[in-house]
C-alpha cells in the first residue's frame, strides 16, 4: 500500500506554490484562506519539514518546498494529460481546439491560413477567440519575452516597414512626412515605439512623427493607411496580402525589427494533447515561412 500524504493537502500546496499566495489559491480552489493554511500545516506536520517561509511580505518556498513543487507539478501534469486523453478518446470524435489571439493577428495572419491549417490538422474543430477564454488550450500573445509559467516559444518577430496608399508611391519620404499625418498604434494606452524605431533605422529625426492619429489596434491603423488617411509603420507579416494586391505600398526599403513579436503559450497541462501538439507544429512551420518573406 502506498504511503502518501493527504492528496487534498498536496493539491492545496501545489496551488498555493503556483500563486505564491494563500488568498489567491483559496479563491482558485473555492475555499477560505483558513482552509488552505490548515491543509498546508497538516502537510508540513506529516512531512516533518517547513514548505513555506512566512513573513509580513507574504510567503515563499523553502528549499524542501521547491523540491516538492517540482515533483508535484510533473505528477499532476501527467495525471491531467492522461485523464483528458481518456475522457476525450471516443472513436471518430473530432477534438475542439480553443485558441486565443490578438484581434489583428487573428484577422490578418491566422484567418487567411485557416484553409492550410484544416488541411494539415483535419480532425479538429477550431475555436478562435480574441478574449481571454478560460477554456483555451493555447494562446498566441503579442509580447517581447517568454512567459515563465507556460511552455512559451517565439513564432516570429515583428518586421516594421513604412506603408501608405498607392497615391503616395514614388514621393520622397521626407516630403511625405512633412505633408501627411502619421498613424500610431496604442498598447496599454501607450504608443508602441514603431515610429521612433523605424525613424532611427532610417536616420530621420523622431520629431517627424510626434503628432498624428492614434488607434487602439494595428488593424485600425492599417485600414486608415489603405484609405489614404496617413502613413503607417506596420509589421510586414500582417500586410502581405495588402502589399501583394496594391492596397498598400511600401514607401521605403528601410525595415526595423522588434522588440515585440508573437509567442505561442501553452499551459503545461495542455502540452501533451495531440491537437495542441499538431497545431503548434503547424504554427512553427508557418512562422518559419513568414520569417523568409
Amino acid at each position: 500500500m502506498r504511503r502518501l500524504p493527504s492528496l487534498t493537502a498536496l493539491r492545496f500546496f501545489e496551488e498555493s506554490a503556483r500563486h505564491m499566495s494563500f488568498n489567491k489559491s483559496a479563491a482558485a480552489l473555492c475555499v477560505t484562506p483558513g482552509a488552505v493554511s490548515r491543509q498546508i500545516r497538516l502537510l508540513e506536520d506529516a512531512l516533518g519539514t517547513k514548505l513555506f517561509d512566512r513573513d509580513h511580505k507574504g510567503i515563499r518556498l523553502t528549499r524542501q518546498g521547491e523540491e516538492l513543487l517540482q515533483c508535484l507539478a510533473q505528477a499532476f501534469d501527467s495525471i491531467e494529460r492522461v485523464t483528458r486523453s481518456l475522457s476525450s478518446a471516443k472513436p471518430g470524435e473530432r477534438k475542439r481546439l480553443t485558441v486565443t489571439a490578438p484581434p489583428t493577428f487573428a484577422s490578418r495572419w491566422l484567418s487567411p491560413r485557416l484553409g492550410a491549417l484544416m488541411d494539415a490538422v483535419p480532425d479538429i474543430d477550431l475555436s478562435v477567440r480574441t478574449d481571454a477564454a478560460d477554456d483555451r488550450h493555447c494562446s498566441i500573445r503579442f509580447g517581447y519575452e517568454a512567459r515563465a509559467d507556460h511552455r512559451s516559444e517565439l513564432l516570429f518577430i515583428e518586421r516594421h516597414v513604412l506603408v501608405g496608399a498607392k497615391k503616395y508611391a514614388g514621393l520622397p519620404v521626407e516630403t511625405l512626412l512633412e505633408r501627411t499625418p502619421t498613424l500610431h498604434v496604442l498598447h496599454n494606452d501607450v504608443r508602441l515605439t514603431l515610429w521612433p524605431n523605424w525613424l532611427d533605422a532610417a536616420g530621420l529625426p523622431r520629431a517627424c512623427a510626434e503628432n498624428g492619429i492614434e488607434f487602439s489596434t494595428l488593424d485600425q491603423a492599417i485600414h486608415a493607411a489603405r484609405a489614404g488617411s496617413g502613413l503607417a509603420v506596420v509589421d510586414r507579416n500582417m500586410i502581405v496580402d495588402d502589399l501583394h494586391d496594391g492596397a498598400l505600398v511600401q514607401l521605403s526599403p528601410v525595415e526595423s525589427s522588434g522588440p515585440y513579436g508573437y509567442w505561442l503559450d501553452i499551459a503545461p497541462s495542455h502540452a501533451g494533447l495531440d491537437c495542441v501538439q499538431a497545431f503548434a507544429e503547424w504554427l512553427r512551420g508557418e512562422g518559419a515561412k513568414a520569417a523568409q518573406l
